[in-house]
C-alpha cells in the first residue's frame, strides 16, 4: 500500500527574506503552501544546493510537520527520482528511515521505504 503524507516545507519558506512571524489566527495552516507556491521560488532546487546539515534540518521539520517519529535526522542521501522528483532517504537517530521527495513548490512528500520504485 502506498503511503503518501504531504507537508508544508516551512523550513524553507521561513528562511527567505521577508518570511512572517506573525500569524493572525484567522490564517490557516494552508496559506504558507499557497504563499510558497506563489513565489516563484523553486524549491527543489534550494534543497539540491543545501549542505548536508541544512537539507537534513529541513528533512527533520518535514517529519515534525507530519507528526512523524523522528528526533534527528543523522544523515540523508540522494536516491533515485521518484515521478521525476529529486528524493532523499533521510535517516533517523534509532536508525529510522523515511524517504523524501521535495517538488518545485516546496510541499515536501514523505513516503515509506516501501513506496520507493513501484
Amino acid at each position: 500500500m502506498r503511503s503518501l503524507l504531504i507537508v508544508p516545507m516551512l523550513a524553507l519558506a521561513a528562511c527567505g527574506p521577508g518570511a512572517q512571524t506573525n500569524r493572525s489566527a484567522s490564517q490557516t495552516a494552508a496559506e504558507p503552501v499557497a504563499n510558497a507556491a506563489d513565489s516563484g521560488i523553486n524549491y527543489s532546487a534550494e534543497v539540491l544546493k543545501q549542505n548536508d546539515s541544512q537539507r537534513n534540518a529541513t528533512f527533520i521539520r518535514a517529519l515534525q510537520d507530519a507528526s512523524l517519529s523522528c528526533d534527528h535526522v543523522d544523515s540523508s542521501t540522494r536516491v533515485d527520482d521518484v515521478d521525476g522528483v529529486p528524493t532523499w532517504r533521510a535517516t533517523c537517530k534509532g536508525g529510522e528511515n523515511y524517504m523524501i521527495s521535495i517538488p518545485k513548490d516546496g510541499v515536501a512528500r514523505v513516503l515509506s521505504r516501501s513506496d520507493v520504485g513501484r
